[in-house]
């Protein structure tokens, strides 16, 4: 969908930095959808009931991260029709990059959709679709340009799973690098981790506040101010590989089986995968990635353990139990305080959590109850 959209840009004559721009609204034009439930609806139908909703949810998410606040109006008005956009109150450029967003998104879907044909014999089947709202779902001149763009088979190509990675590194090396701040880095994290927390009722509001206990105990252990903004980052993070899932295993309320349990414990390998390839974050992935690994050894997934675990990754990993056990969960309840620190006190005992960041719990436990709870 990213490679379409701004091959079709391309088409258009958008300038580079406009290009950049509906690159960005591809990737995060879908950031207000977590559930698994959503994802399946909006490849179901070319529109769906409740569209507008997860639009509303983007455009604030993409509002508030600065470097990509000036999109917020294009990640909520990208499920609109064409003929709607024309009589809304919107600059050309808006109403223009919303409609390629919407109309990568649909053809993407019905890709998807044709998954067990060849996409080459999909495409005239796909490019009626367009053709046939052109005027009405779609601009004229969005049309145009993205069948100009399709008209070749390695656009359709590209579009395959197996050749977008590949195509999406060349596009990010043919870049320069950007240097963001550290609380840029904090503001795009708490990004993701609202998305991650999304998904359920049950982990609302988890990573954000691992993440406030983290940043305590990250002050608490006298680490500088970016240190602790970086410790931060990675709690924030610890869990994004939880997208991949599904809502009904972290929804269920008893023990889960086998296969479910493996697909749980895949996810700190996922968050790895995902935090690792971003150049020069390799040890803030670490951080993130490690948050099931144990002092002693025996934890997962890499199975890690003493020197190999780094104090900002042990931190992380006390932050992440003490919420989770003050948090109500689908197969139990809230434990009360002094149950739940009795229980990481057994862990530590157990060569599982790092006493030291246990006993900084313990000193701190009013402001770590606080930023764990939010009461």
């Amino acid at each position: 969908m990213r490679s379409s959209a701004r091959r079709a840009g391309e088409a258009l004559g958008l300038d580079e930095g406009a290009l950049d721009d509906l690159f960005h609204a591809g990737l995060f034009h879908d950031c207000g959808v977590s559930s698994t439930c959503e994802h399946v609806a909006i490849g179901s139908s070319p529109d769906w009931e409740g569209d507008d909703s997860h639009c509303v949810r983007g455009e604030a998410l993409v509002a508030s991260f600065r470097p990509m606040a000036h999109l917020a109006p294009v990640i909520r008005w990208h499920h609109r029709h064409a003929l709607e956009l024309d009589a809304l109150d919107l600059p050309p450029v808006t109403r223009q990059m919303a409609n390629l967003v919407y109309l990568a998104d649909r053809v993407d879907v019905l890709v998807t959709r044709a998954h067990a044909v060849d996409v080459l014999l999909a495409r005239a089947s796909i490019l009626a679709v367009v053709r046939e709202h052109r005027g009405t779902r779609f601009r004229p001149d969005v049309t145009d340009a993205f069948l100009e763009v399709a008209a070749h088979e390695a656009f359709w190509l590209t579009l395959d799973a197996g050749a977008l990675g590949p195509y999406l590194g060349r596009l990010a090396r043919g870049h320069a690098d950007q240097d963001i701040t550290v609380e840029d880095l904090r503001q795009l994290a708490v990004v993701f981790a609202t998305i991650v927390d999304a998904k359920s009722p049950f982990t609302a509001e988890h990573s954000l506040r691992v993440a406030a206990v983290a940043r305590r105990l990250a002050r608490g252990a006298r680490m500088d101010d970016e240190r602790q903004g970086l410790v931060e980052v990675a709690a924030l993070l610890h869990d994004i590989g939880k997208l991949r899932v599904p809502d009904g295993i972290l929804e269920k309320p008893g023990a889960l089986d086998g296969p479910e349990r493996m697909r749980v414990t895949r996810h700190a390998f996922d968050t790895w995968q995902i935090l690792s390839r971003i150049e020069g974050f390799e040890e803030v992935a670490r951080w993130a990635a490690y948050h099931h690994e144990w002092v002693r050894g025996g934890g997962y997934p890499f199975g890690v353990s003493g020197a190999e675990l780094s104090p900002e990754a042990r931190l992380v990993a006390v932050a992440d139990v003490f919420q989770a056990l003050r948090q109500d969960r689908p197969y139990r309840g809230r434990m009360p305080l002094a149950g739940a620190l009795g229980h990481i006190d057994v862990l530590v005992s157990d060569g599982k959590l790092d006493g030291d960041f246990v006993s900084s719990l313990h000193r701190d436990i009013d402001g770590c109850e606080a930023a764990a709870t939010g009461d």
